[in-house]
C-alpha cells in the first residue's frame, strides 16, 4: 500500500502477485493497494479449498479495514473473478478489466469430453498427471480451489456491475478469447472495450505504455 488519494485496488491473475502489477502502480496517482491472493507471492496456501468468494472476503476485509469506499479496481485475468463479485458487495467507483476470465468458453463440448477422459485414465491409473499446467503442480487444497474457481460462471454477477467499466483485451489473447471480451461489454451495462493488436492474455504488459495512459484516463475522467 503506497501514495495518497484516490485508492485503487490490484488484483493479479492466478499465478501472479503484487509484482504483475507494481510497476503499473507506481504510475497510477492515488493510494495503491496491492493483494497477494493465497497462495501466490507472500501469502500462504489455504488450510481448506476456496472459492470465488472467498478470494473476494480478502479485498472486504480490506475494503473495510481501510474505510476505502469509494474506490477504483484494475484487475487482470482470475482477478477479475473476484473483482465482479466484489463489485455486487459494493458500489465500486470504477474497474478495469484486461484479459478478464470468469465466462464459460466456447467449447464447452470438448471440455466435457476431457473431462470423461480424464476420468477414464485415472480410474485405470490414480496416480496419473494429467490437465492444464496450471493444475498439474497444485496441491490437493488448491486443486479443489483451482476446480472451483474455474467451474464458477460470472455472468450473472456481470449483470449487476453499474460501475463504468474499462475492458483491455489482446486480439491475440487465446486464454481469454475476444469473444469473452465482446460477452463482458454486452453484460457490463456501463462498459467500454478497448482491443490491442498483436497482444495476448497480458495485454497489460505488452503494451504497458498505451495501458498506462488507457487507464490513467479513465480513472481521471
Amino acid at each position: 500500500m503506497f501514495g495518497k488519494g484516490q485508492v485503487n485496488i490490484f488484483l493479479h491473475g492466478w499465478g501472479g502477485s503484487t509484482d504483475s502489477f507494481f510497476e503499473l502502480a507506481k504510475h497510477i496517482p492515488g493510494k495503491n493497494i496491492l493483494i497477494d491472493f493465497p497462495p501466490f507471492g507472500k501469502s500462504q496456501e489455504p488450510s481448506t479449498p476456496f472459492n470465488i468468494f472467498d478470494y473476494a472476503n480478502i479485498v472486504k476485509t480490506i475494503i473495510e479495514k481501510e474505510n476505502i469506499i469509494p474506490t477504483n479496481i484494475i484487475s487482470h485475468s482470475f482477478g477479475t473473478r473476484v473483482a465482479i463479485c466484489v463489485c455486487n458487495m459494493y458500489n465500486i467507483n470504477k474497474l478495469v478489466i484486461t484479459g478478464g476470465a470468469g465466462l464459460k468458453p466456447h467449447n464447452a463440448l470438448k471440455r466435457k469430453i476431457r473431462q470423461i477422459k480424464y476420468k477414464i485414465i485415472k480410474f485405470f491409473n490414480k496416480n496419473a498427471q494429467i490437465g492444464s499446467k496450471d493444475y498439474k503442480f497444485l496441491s490437493n487444497v488448491m486443486k479443489k480451489t483451482f476446480v472451483n474457481i474455474v467451474n464458477f460462471d460470472v455472468s450473472n454477477l456481470a449483470k449487476n456491475i453499474n460501475s463504468r467499466t474499462l475492458l483491455v483485451y489482446g486480439n491475440k489473447d487465446k486464454e481469454t478469447p475476444l469473444y469473452m471480451a465482446k460477452k463482458f461489454n454486452k453484460l457490463i451495462k456501463n462498459s467500454k472495450l478497448i482491443v490491442y493488436k498483436n497482444c495476448g492474455h497480458f495485454a497489460y504488459l505488452e503494451n504497458f505504455t498505451q495501458f498506462l495512459i488507457d487507464v490513467k484516463t479513465f480513472i481521471k475522467d
